[in-house]
């Protein structure tokens, strides 16, 4: 698709590092991926919608699109497939008037710990943390459980009826325990920022004393607590703010009961979605096969199936051009494992793409946030792609603006530099309207 003239005064560069609220001192939780508030309040404005408005993001994430459009005075509907992100993006709702009682609770939580004398059985905090560590942390998990979702019993944080039930509150104490899992492993996080390691014997795992898990999750409840900015609202209007454990293949929203689409399909960079939160999944008791099976739901995830798909002509003559030149490229493995893996990718880009324009009422405006990748040296065009797949979908393109990228994240990998030369990244915003 050429370049559409822009009627708007300007379309927003959506890179975080451009918005100064957005530092990351600032943030909740480092997801490396999405774009800023900044950009979504910029787009509310120039779609201009009326303020009974529903706004959607498929693929919801830390939750940029659905706190910033609730803040706005619209109803926001977030969907992603994390467990962890949906506490993420929870967690952002927790009310002014809750601050001072954010480190009460919080000694409430730990004072008079019995700490586990057995770990649980296939712990997957285990992986990073010696056993007794790993029953330090697990035990502070299990009181905000008890404390603040379910006193009677332990409520498992892996489906949608559970996440349903948990308020902001008890989201923003997993969130620092989060961030306190996420810096005590930071030395075992690749060079691929989005890659953790897993140590290879138990001499080089964490340790812990009791004192000092107690001491640090008191200290992330306090940080958060200083840094975060909190929303005014009272309570969490669950009228107006919905967060739904869901796949974006099959979002479980009526059709045409969506005013608008603000997101940002997952990259096509082989970045593993379900590794990148491995420390937050394991907190949540979610390991081994679970953990496995989420991997595998994610779109882009690099695990692929036995058998490979199809490539369909309705994904458009680009994408057909692309997969094919991928798979007579020379480099090992390219007919096999990575045409798999992107065939498995634009598959499940298609179908998340078939069911926004299902849920998008006539006329209304959808807005992507995508980036082009490469395979060695072949370009991977998906804001091309993603246009010529709408062709199929009752989506008009309308409106575009192209960004260069500084950084891409496939660029991390050492092996890829013989081919940077002959890279350009471009961070592409498109806008397209359901037809009628």
């Amino acid at each position: 698709m050429n370049r559409i003239s822009l009627p708007y005064p300007e379309i927003t560069n959506p890179k975080r590092h451009l918005d100064s609220s957005e530092a990351e001192s600032r943030r909740l939780f480092p997801y490396y991926a999405g774009f800023s508030a900044a950009f979504v309040e910029s787009t509310l404005a120039t779609i201009e919608l009326s303020k009974e408005a529903v706004i959607l993001d498929p693929w919801n994430g830390s939750g940029t699109t659905t706190s910033t459009a609730f803040q706005k005075g619209f109803t926001a509907i977030g969907s992603d497939l994390n467990p962890a992100m949906i506490l993420v993006a929870k967690a952002g709702f927790v009310s002014k008037l809750d601050i001072d009682s954010l480190v009460p609770l919080s000694h409430s939580i730990v004072d008079n710990m019995s700490f586990l004398s057995e770990p649980l059985i296939h712990e997957p905090l285990s992986n990073w943390f010696s056993d007794k560590s790993a029953r330090l942390l697990r035990e502070i998990e299990t009181r905000i459980n008890q404390t603040l979702v379910s006193h009677s019993t332990y409520l498992s944080l892996d489906n949608a009826e559970s996440l349903e039930k948990l308020t902001p509150l008890a989201s923003f104490f997993y969130l620092a325990l989060f961030r306190v899992t996420r810096r005590l492993t930071q030395e075992f996080v690749a060079s691929n920022p989005t890659w953790i390691k897993v140590p290879k014997d138990d001499s080089s795992k964490k340790q812990l004393t009791g004192t000092q898990a107690i001491s640090l999750f008191l200290k992330e409840v306090e940080t958060l607590r200083d840094q975060h900015h909190f929303i005014s609202s009272s309570d969490f209007d669950t009228k107006r703010i919905k967060l739904k454990l869901s796949n974006a293949e099959n979002l479980p929203l009526e059709k045409a009961s969506v005013d608008a689409v603000i997101t940002s399909p997952p990259y096509c960079t082989r970045i593993d979605y379900a590794v990148a939160t491995y420390v937050e999944l394991a907190v949540l008791r979610i390991g081994g096969e679970r953990f496995s099976q989420l991997r595998r739901s994610l779109t882009g995830s690099s695990t692929v199936g036995k058998t490979s798909g199809e490539i369909k002509h309705e994904w458009g003559n680009e994408c057909s051009a692309f997969l094919n030149a991928l798979m007579n490229h020379p480099s090992k493995a390219s007919s096999t494992y990575y045409l798999k893996n992107h065939v498995q990718y634009f598959e499940s880009l298609y179908k998340s793409l078939s069911e926004t324009s299902r849920v998008l009422k006539p006329s209304a405006p959808c807005v992507l946030v995508v980036q082009n990748s490469y395979y060695k040296e072949i370009r991977n065009d998906i804001a091309k792609i993603i246009c010529q797949m709408s062709e199929s979908l009752s989506l008009k393109p309308t409106h575009r603006a192209d960004f260069n990228a500084t950084r891409s994240m496939v660029d991390l990998n050492k092996n890829s530099k013989k081919y940077i030369g002959k890279r350009s990244t471009i961070e592409s915003v498109l806008f397209f309207e359901k037809a009628l």
